[in-house]
């Protein structure tokens, strides 16, 4: 529904505001239907202002009215918590009514999407929700307003009559993804991240290999994971459209040899369930009387029951793992009897023509890709239960057609190797072993959960093709102590270039004459060489010159002169004035606007062609120079068109980089002996 809040007659700003029921003084819930709004062919209509609950009740108002804060709420009586949640989807569907109910069994979680609000006690009409949207919390408000047709509320429903926290949650949630209609389109796993913040995995069980099954419960169940199943079928007992809460694996000795059972709890109502191992059924019988009395006492809620593994991996269609985070993990004191997950957070951007590599199938660009170390020390276990989740950026409301195409590759180092203190050179990156590549989804979220043994590993996201630009967030789970960090560089200029490439006596080391071949193409180090030194003898044999490049100094404009006359034997264009000006600062600490003219006869470029940006940092690595990630991006961004870099531009980034360097050595000088003064630190950046 387009306009689903709207200014509604007897409010302030309306021509006929009149006080209502419903507002400070007189609680009171008012129908009311969205115009023009059709739901199943019928148009819903604006219901006749009445009261349809003369003394409602909001989640957490008696613990409110009493005075107490969040974290001083006590859990509801299992009855009446198992009655507010019997939930009757309504007609956006049951994704929302699923996961609160799944939630009810963490209250502190449930609190902080739906905070305590009494219709007696300070009530405004106004009801606030808060909701996960792509790493941070949203806040919702919405009015007391709700939608029907004849009559009837058109949202879900809780078994309380009076209850009507569901109904305005549902509401909330419609305004964040734009309409109530939009909310079908929901699954259970975005309404459980969008009410937790967690990392949520969606499994179909009877898809899943049962040995795969089972060790996923196994590894889940005793971490702070909730594991939600529904089903939709209604067989046995089971309701569909019902959560039901994996809380406890067991095993048993059956005729048939041993058996896995599933132990579930029926979120929003009593276990129903009427299949083998359930209660009173005769497969207890034939347990010994010690496993029988174990089994039965685990059996704490009224909603538990028991169910053989086999038929939960046949009979339950969906089966959503939500990771719960650190944070939450501390603020719900349900989970503190689960193992913690540690977490790291990595809020990155693929950039084009600085990290927007794509898959790995793409050799040429895939090495750019953010890479991040994972380091797995020994432990008594010998493994470590890792999950990576990448979250592209998105908008609740936003069409799912925008979305990228996303996923993660997960290599592991060799033994021994030392931790990657500079990210992977293609040929390097291409020798490692893929542990795993996820399959790219246009999905908001890729996850993955498994389990390392000690050692190191490499995480890489991407997209699904190279060059797409998009905000994205990682994050990593371990359930042991590791360290975890982003690949990157110092900040360092390691040799002076020119002079090796100048003197035929000074090799190169051989990763360096590969970084230079990858780099210009086809052209060998040795062709770089002898342009660099034949441009510096045309420069020598060069009689007929201007006289200003014979006098001892010269400005930028007798620089480019200069190059101008050779320019066609090592740039494919005319040198520009903005490089000129840079390689005259370079070599000019005194801001005197002018280079010594020996100074230039060995600072020529020798690269003809445009390269790629993603190469950027192999050609630094060839002239000598490291730079940090983010360093890299910005010269990217300055330097770059789309993904090329014309040899103009390559040699103006690398002369900004000594020149900055300079200038760093000068301003940490300066600051040892004397403060340096504003008109001093202006002067080092304006003449860069």
């Amino acid at each position: 529904m387009r306009k689903f809040m709207r200014t509604r007659p007897g409010h302030p700003g309306h021509p006929g505001h009149t006080t209502l029921p419903g507002h400070v003084g007189h609680p009171a819930l008012i129908p009311h239907a969205a115009i023009g709004h059709k739901t199943n062919g019928v148009t819903s209509r604006t219901a006749n202002r009445q009261e349809i609950c003369p003394r409602p009740r909001f989640l957490g108002d008696a613990a409110l009215e009493a005075g107490l804060s969040n974290d001083q709420l006590e859990d509801e009586p299992a009855e009446l918590q198992a009655a507010r949640w019997d939930v009757r989807p309504g007609a956006a569907g049951d994704a929302l009514s699923l996961a609160t109910a799944a939630l009810s069994h963490t209250p502190r979680l449930l609190a902080r999407v739906a905070p305590p609000h009494s219709f007696r006690t300070r009530y405004t009409g106004k009801f606030r929700f808060r909701f996960w949207v792509f790493g941070s919390w949203r806040e919702v408000v919405v009015d007391d307003l709700l939608p029907t047709r004849g009559g009837v509320l058109l949202t879900a429903r809780g078994g309380l009559v009076d209850d009507f926290t569901l109904p305005l949650l549902e509401k909330a949630y419609a305004k964040l993804q734009g309409s109530l209609a939009s909310l079908r389109g929901c699954g259970a796993a975005q309404v459980l991240q969008d009410l937790t913040g967690a990392v949520v995995q969606s499994f179909s069980p009877p898809r899943q290999p049962r040995s795969l099954l089972l060790q996923v419960l196994h590894s889940a169940v005793p971490r702070s994971t909730l594991l939600v199943a529904s089903t939709e079928r209604g067989t046995s007992g089971l309701v569909p459209g019902r959560a039901y809460l994996v809380t406890g694996l067991a095993r048993v000795r059956e005729t048939g040899g041993e058996g896995a059972l599933v132990r579930l709890l029926a979120a929003g109502g009593p276990a129903a369930w009427s299949g083998a191992w359930s209660r009173g059924s005769p497969e207890w019988r034939a347990l010994p009387p010690a496993d029988l009395d174990l089994l039965a006492g685990r059996l704490t809620h009224p909603g538990h029951f028991w169910m053989s593994f086999q038929e939960f991996a046949r009979l339950f269609s969906r089966l959503e793992l939500v990771h719960i985070g650190p944070d939450d993990w501390l603020l719900e004191p349900a989970l503190h009897a689960r193992r913690p997950w540690r977490a790291v957070l990595a809020r990155r951007r693929w950039r084009r023509g600085y990290n927007a590599g794509g898959p790995p199938a793409c050799t040429r660009t895939a090495h750019a890709n953010p890479q991040f170390h994972v380091h797995v020390p020994r432990s008594e276990s010998g493994k470590c239960h890792v999950v990576v989740s990448v979250t592209q950026q998105y908008s609740p409301a936003g069409s799912p057609d925008r979305l990228h195409g996303i996923g993660f590759a997960v290599y592991e180092l060799p033994p021994g190797a030392p931790p990657p203190r500079a990210p992977r050179a293609p040929a390097a990156l291409a020798d490692l072993r893929a542990l795993d590549v996820t399959h790219w989804s246009r999905a908001r979220e890729v996850a993955t959960f498994f389990t390392l043994p000690a050692g190191q590993y490499l995480v890489v996201p991407h997209t699904h093709r190279p060059h797409l630009e998009t905000t994205f967030l990682l994050r990593i789970l371990t359930d042991e102590h590791t360290d975890v960090w982003e690949v990157n560089d110092d900040n360092v200029i390691v040799r002076d270039v020119a002079t090796e490439f100048l003197d035929e006596g000074c090799p190169l080391e051989p990763e360096v004459q590969a970084a230079i071949a990858k780099t210009i193409g086809k052209r060998g180090v040795e062709e770089v060489r002898l342009d660099v030194r034949g441009m510096r003898g045309g420069l020598l044999r060069d009689r007929g010159m201007t006289r200003t490049v014979w006098c001892s100094q010269m400005d930028a404009r007798a620089l480019r002169n200069l190059l101008r006359r050779v320019w066609r034997r090592v740039l494919p264009a005319r040198p520009s004035r903005a490089l000129c000006g840079a390689l005259v600062a370079l070599g000019d600490p005194a801001a005197a606007g002018r280079l010594e003219r020996g100074a230039v006869l060995g600072a020529a470029p020798g690269c003809r062609a445009a390269v790629s940006a993603y190469c950027l940092r192999a050609l630094l690595w060839a002239c000598g120079v490291r730079a940090s990630n983010k360093v890299l991006e910005c010269l990217v961004l300055r330097f770059a068109r789309g993904t090329r870099l014309s040899p103009d531009a390559c040699v103006l980034a690398l002369a900004r980089l000594h020149l900055a360097h300079e200038r760093f050595r000068s301003l940490d000088n300066k600051l040892k002996s004397n403060p340096i003064s504003l008109e001093e630190m202006l002067l080092m950046t304006i003449y860069s």
